[in-house]
């Protein structure tokens, strides 16, 4: 045995497979197989695939990690892992389908580049910035939103137990995506209102999302660009997982453009990732990902702290998650709350 080379292969053998999964949620073959066995042929049709002979070479890549399972011959059937992929309901679907598209795979082909000049290479490897991509190719956008909403399931479920939106009646989610985060805060207080901001290709989805949750009412749905304005006279501004997206120039920018609206007095709430040496790992490797991808970061507190300063906001109250959170380390739920000065 050469445990370094064993090592190197299961290295490189997982990228190989990250690939087969995304091509599996493309092709929709745990929808396919979701009733039962069917043959390479049959499934070649049924994924409109000119070459049967091609399908039948990916099953058996995705047979050789347990992906699917081969009944007899050339029939196949799903698994208990496939079935995570499943369309409705599929719990790792979306992450799948948004780490194997382009958008968040291309910026880190050349990823020494990222280390060597200390910013992100999507630019170069997409020929725009994700969010420019993002506006251009929906279905990605799409993933990655959807996504996010899980995410900021898990984020509402540690927040909410910990910081209260009591009395704020105009609350404004800057930079909201699908309204997943606005929905949770409107649930848990109903006498509240609120304002979801965001790029207007993303505001045309989340009025879906909010429509679905009963809320349409209670929202009002506003699309623009948080570097340039935020809509004004909230009762609390939120962003939620926005800075860690951003340089530090643009941050300070959006938290300035959220001061100027916000009324004196009024709270604006950073909820986002806090690097802490006692997770140095995860953090780092999270931090990696941010600035090969977006120009972002996971932050210190002196490095928020900084942030704030610079855009005139004072710092009131930083809550990290307890020890158990169900969140986990490795979601968003530090809450940063500060006020314009």
């Amino acid at each position: 045995m050469n445990e370094p080379e064993d090592n190197l292969d299961r290295i490189i053998g997982a990228h190989w497979n990250l690939h087969i999964l995304g091509a599996a949620v493309r092709l929709g073959i745990a929808d396919h197989l979701a009733e039962g066995p069917r043959t390479v042929v049959d499934l070649a049709k049924a994924v409109g695939a000119n070459s049967a002979n091609a399908v039948g070479a990916f099953l058996s890549n995705a047979e050789s990690f347990g992906l699917v399972r081969r009944v007899e011959g050339d029939r196949f059937a799903e698994t208990p892992m496939l079935a995570l992929l499943r369309r409705d309901g599929g719990a790792y679907r979306n992450i799948v389908s948004m780490l194997t598209g382009p958008g968040l795979c291309r910026p880190l082909e050349m990823l020494h580049r990222v280390v060597l000049r200390g910013r992100s290479h999507t630019e170069e490897a997409l020929g725009q910035g994700l969010w420019s991509y993002y506006q251009d190719n929906p279905e990605e956008a799409a993933s990655f939103a959807d996504f996010m909403s899980e995410l900021s399931g898990m984020v509402a479920d540690s927040v909410l137990p910990r910081y209260s939106f009591s009395g704020r009646n105009k609350i404004i989610d800057v930079g909201g995506s699908n309204g997943t985060f606005l929905s949770r805060i409107l649930m848990e207080y109903p006498d509240a209102a609120g304002v979801l901001f965001d790029l207007p290709n993303v505001i045309e989805r989340a009025r879906r999302n909010i429509a679905e949750q009963g809320l349409a009412a209670r929202v009002e749905f506003v699309g623009g660009s948080f570097l340039e304005e935020v809509p004004e006279g909230g009762d609390i501004y939120l962003l939620k997982s926005v800075l860690s997206d951003w340089d530090d120039e643009s941050c300070v920018r959006i938290l300035s453009r959220c001061r100027d609206a916000a009324p004196p007095g009024t709270p604006v709430v950073v909820v986002d990732w806090l690097y802490h040496d006692d997770s140095k790992s995860l953090f780092d490797a999270l931090d990696l990902r941010q600035l090969a991808r977006v120009d972002g970061k996971v932050r210190t507190l002196p490095q928020y702290e900084s942030l704030f300063e610079s855009a005139a906001l004072d710092l009131k109250r930083v809550d990290r998650p307890a020890n158990g959170d169900a969140a986990g380390e490795w979601a968003p739920t530090t809450v940063f709350e500060t006020i314009r000065r």
